[in-house]
């Protein structure tokens, strides 16, 4: 499978489900690092996206690239306990058709400070 098809059904999962990765090529071992949290197991970051998920409003790819095993998207995304749209570049590192690493770059200040302010569930 091409790394961009598998790329592009990890961000279907976050635009269209809520961040369901149900289907989603997650290897095991997966290992995501972002400037809010990194998780270094496919059963973690899946949890995380379903919780993180439902407060997504809108998601956009932007713009991608592929080099060899990485796919490089900028996208944006929209959450209910912000104002404004987030923009990120996140590479995916995708083999035999499955996402082995992911890295999320993007300023989390505000993000940081809306979940400290976030009342615990």
């Amino acid at each position: 499978m091409d790394p961009r098809t598998t790329a592009n059904l990890y961000y279907d999962a976050w635009r269209n489900r809520s961040g369901d990765m149900t289907g989603v090529p997650l290897a095991e071992d997966f290992t995501f690092t972002g400037p809010v949290a990194s998780f270094d197991s496919a059963a973690g970051y899946r949890a995380m996206a379903s919780q993180a998920g439902a407060a997504v409003r809108n998601f956009t790819v932007r713009h991608q690239f592929t080099d060899g095993d990485l796919v490089c998207s900028v996208i944006d995304w929209e959450m209910a306990m912000l104002p404004g749209v987030l923009t990120a570049a996140e590479v995916l590192e995708i083999r035999d058709g499955t996402i082995v690493r992911g890295e999320l770059i993007y300023d989390a200040e505000d993000l940081r400070k809306a979940m400290a302010s976030s009342p615990a569930p």
